[in-house]
């Protein structure tokens, strides 16, 4: 299992280490993961951003519209938690 923080409400979440996405059980937020292409940090981020700040680098990181799943990270590779943009 892997323990995750939702993006949207910072809430610890326990993941299936396969996971690609999770509801929120607290905010019912859709939350994947993606990869900061500067830093290279695996982070959750809410799957309504288009874009999101990279909570390492302070990046702006533009998010694809569509997810493939063979190209998907996996739970057990997420770092840390995204933050929206502009960051609040």
């Amino acid at each position: 299992m892997a323990y995750l923080n939702c993006p949207w409400c910072l809430t610890p979440q326990s993941v299936s280490e396969d996971a690609v996405n999770y509801q929120c059980f607290t905010c019912y937020a859709d939350v994947r993961f993606f990869e900061c292409p500067e830093c290279n940090l695996t982070q959750t981020v809410g799957m309504r951003w288009e874009y999101f700040t990279c909570s390492r680098c302070d990046a702006k990181v533009r998010l694809p519209a569509q997810f493939s799943y063979g190209t998907a990270v996996k739970a057990r590779a997420v770092k840390g938690t995204g933050h929206t943009w502009p960051r609040l």
